[in-house]
């Protein structure tokens, strides 16, 4: 069984880069650091950083979902 299976299209990719970018963005810029908003941002960039660098989503995976597109047949 792979633990990281490509199951994410480049757009979806993309999509949570730059949510995790806005996500990172408001933590960085907010006054309390420590609140449980800025954290809660924090670790949700955190885990859509990784979801945009491997392609994997375990929830996705869970769910049965997979947004690649097919491979051409020959």
């Amino acid at each position: 069984m792979k633990i990281l299976v490509l199951n994410q299209s480049d757009f979806d990719r993309r999509i949570r880069a730059a949510v995790a970018v806005i996500l990172l963005t408001f933590y960085a810029t907010t006054s309390d650091q420590g609140s449980t908003l800025a954290l809660g941002c924090l670790m949700v960039a955190l885990v859509l950083v990784f979801n945009a660098v491997s392609g994997n989503c375990y929830i996705y995976r869970t769910l049965g979902i997979n947004t690649c597109p097919l491979p051409d047949s020959e």
